[in-house]
């Protein structure tokens, strides 16, 4: 705000023409030499405090394998001496833009200071980044935020932190540049000089590309050529997103139902009943609800005849009767990656950060109880949009969400969800809060009308492969009700909503819930993924023939 007053204050009488055929005037010339220090005093000013303290510990919260890199996690006296520099800094870039409104010399000089502690500052800025990252890639990390660590994933992390601020050191070569200019130091000394000064000698050599301008036009193609491919192309696909298809593994396991075993139901026994007086007209106990024929009967059509045992061998996933975990339509290569989708909403990634691990807790669940299957080692997110960049029968059987607040997709989103899902796929949705049960089911409502959110049956096949569930998915955590429920297309389940936060029993501690709850809030997600994965391989295979 206050560098915002500062730039008002000195276009108040900046004159809108052009003098001596000068495209700035001397007025918006001096703003244009002296804005950018204030408004890099504020950002080194933000950065003096926020850094060594407040930025470092959301760093560790993020990637808290880092902690055991430095000394018990207390901040690094490399970053409490940028610090500093920073403070410093601002000092400096505070001073200058305050005297470059004046029409003096040593405002043009002090101006020309602040500049060269900008370049300075990026310097050191570099060296702190590269030590780092230098220091992080040395160690025995093989992951960084669930992401593998290697140098590639190395160079890309400088450059996010790196760009920013080469853009500003770049605009700040240009004023410099253009202090050293005849008209500029006229301006600031009042001299009424023409010869050319050093800036317009440097001006003119780049326009005219010097004494030998096939040489240097090869050099700057040359330059710009590598800066486009090696470092430009790879960002913009970053930010435009790109993925990788999905492949499954290749097997041909044949999974084992979960063995039952009956139960007995025991008999209540009968209460004796005293009568004193069998011939009075009136009975002084009244009758208990358990003698009722009528809740007997309700008893013998609802109890239930049969639980799944825990102890239960089962066989390797899969559509075949081979020994190794996996589908026929697999690949050599292939693992069963988790993905979730990202939209504009509150906790959209709930539950999957590295210290909570819900995602990579079920992907090692799944691994164990598929008998093996391959799985990802790192966790995958991505937006809704670039669901349509996967190849068909490539795609992913299923992809996840969940959240506690509103949901915030767009029409284009709706529409790349909707083929997304008739082409094959699931949407695996996990409730986080009433809020968002009610939020879930307009957008059910939106890729589905007139095929509204329905319960799914206790004896759907989503419940009977690989382990039964005789009364449906465990009611959990009851944000949106006590029953799972689905949205079916030709005969195939697109939509699993489970209303109950099942990714709260994935996560590390399990969300205080018992060990036995949890794990069968795992073998429902298992049957989920299982049923997602045969039913999408039958709905794709006239892509892969």
């Amino acid at each position: 705000m206050a560098a915002w007053g500062y730039l008002k204050l000195l276009m108040r009488k900046i004159p809108l023409r052009y003098e001596n055929g000068d495209i700035l005037s001397p007025r918006m010339l001096q703003v244009l030499l002296c804005f950018p220090l204030a408004f890099l005093a504020a950002i080194s000013a933000c950065f003096t405090v926020d850094l060594p303290y407040f930025h470092y510990e959301r760093y560790l919260e993020d990637f808290p394998e880092l902690t055991g890199l430095f000394s018990s996690g207390a901040v690094p006296p490399i970053l409490l001496s940028l610090s500093v520099a920073n403070g410093l800094c601002a000092v400096l870039f505070l001073l200058a833009a305050l005297s470059g409104p004046f029409r003096k010399g040593w405002a043009l000089r002090m101006l020309r200071k602040g500049y060269a502690a900008a370049y300075a500052l990026f310097v050191f800025h570099s060296y702190v980044i590269m030590s780092v990252s230098a220091r992080v890639e040395a160690s025995d990390l093989e992951e960084l935020g669930g992401n593998p660590l290697h140098s590639v994933a190395v160079f890309y992390w400088r450059c996010e932190q790196l760009w920013l601020p080469a853009c500003i050191v770049v605009f700040i070569g240009f004023l410099h540049l253009l202090s050293w200019r005849r008209s500029t130091i006229n301006v600031y000394t009042g001299a009424d000089d023409g010869t050319l000064a050093a800036g317009d000698r440097i001006f003119e050599n780049i326009r005219t590309h010097g004494d030998d301008p096939k040489f240097r036009k090869s050099t700057l193609s040359s330059i710009w050529t590598h800066i486009l491919i090696i470092i430009i192309i790879p960002l913009l696909l970053r930010m435009q997103g790109c993925i990788d298809p999905y492949r499954p593994p290749y097997g041909g396991g044949k999974p084992v139902v979960q063995v039952v075993q009956v139960v007995k139901q025991k008999k209540k026994k009968k209460r004796k009943q005293f009568i004193l007086t069998p011939d009075s007209a009136i009975i002084f106990r009244a009758p208990e609800l358990d003698e009722s024929k009528i809740l007997e009967e309700v008893e013998d059509e609802s109890k239930l005849t049969y639980v799944a045992d825990p102890n239960a061998v089962h066989g390797k996933l899969g559509d075949g009767d081979a020994k190794t975990p996996g589908w026929q339509d697999g690949f050599k290569d292939g693992i069963v990656r988790f993905i979730r989708l990202e939209y504009n909403g509150q906790d959209w990634d709930d539950g999957m950060g590295k210290q909570s691990g819900a995602d990579m807790n079920f992907l090692r669940d799944f691994r164990e109880m598929s008998g093996g299957m391959k799985t990802a080692t790192h966790s995958e997110s991505h937006p809704v949009r670039l669901l349509k960049k996967y190849p068909k029968g490539q795609a992913p059987p299923f992809v996840y969400m969940t959240g506690s607040g509103h949901i915030n997709v767009s029409e284009r989103d709706i529409k790349i969800l909707r083929e997304f899902l008739m082409d094959g796929s699931m949407l695996f949705a996990d409730c986080g809060s009433p809020h968002w049960d009610r939020s879930f089911k307009g957008l059910a409502n939106r890729l589905f009308p007139g095929n509204p959110l329905r319960e799914i049956s206790d004896d759907d096949p989503i419940f009977q492969i690989p382990f039964a569930f005789a009364n449906g998915a465990p009611p959990l955590w009851h944000h949106g009700g006590n029953r799972a429920m689905g949205v079916k297309v030709k005969n195939r389940w697109v939509i699993f909503y489970h209303p109950g936060d099942m990714n709260d029993a994935w996560k590390t501690g399990h969300s205080g819930m018992k060990p036995e709850l949890a794990r069968k809030s795992t073998q429902v997600g298992v049957n989920v993924v299982y049923y997602s994965f045969m039913r999408y391989f039958e709905a794709t295979r006239k892509y892969r023939k």
